[in-house]
């Protein structure tokens, strides 16, 4: 038997009781895993970049992004600790943790 995760799209719902997602967002995610929940909301944001220090991870995440969503979403195989912003970067509207902590 397959395990559905979130079937009735909870975290979708908390996400936006907490913050508007729109076209136009910037968005950190911390902690990304294997990118089932960056793979839900991409297409509503402007540009994601996601980290996780599992590469296994990250591999498993850039191969199950879907095609239309490559232009918008980068995977890092790195931790918050180790990530660091060069002077260049873009700002960033919003941080996500989820199943971070």
């Amino acid at each position: 038997m397959a395990v559905v995760l979130d079937p009735e799209g909870e975290e979708l719902r908390a996400l936006a009781a907490f913050v508007e997602v729109s076209s136009g967002l910037q968005v950190l995610e911390v902690g990304c895993g294997d990118g089932r929940l960056t793979r839900r909301y991409a297409a509503q944001v402007a540009r994601v970049t996601a980290i996780d220090p599992d590469g296994d991870d990250i591999l498993h995440a850039q191969d199950k992004l879907p095609d239309e969503l490559r232009d918008r979403v980068e995977f890092q195989a790195v931790g918050i600790e180790e990530y660091r912003l060069s002077s260049g970067a873009p700002s960033f509207d919003l941080v996500l943790l989820a199943w971070s902590l």
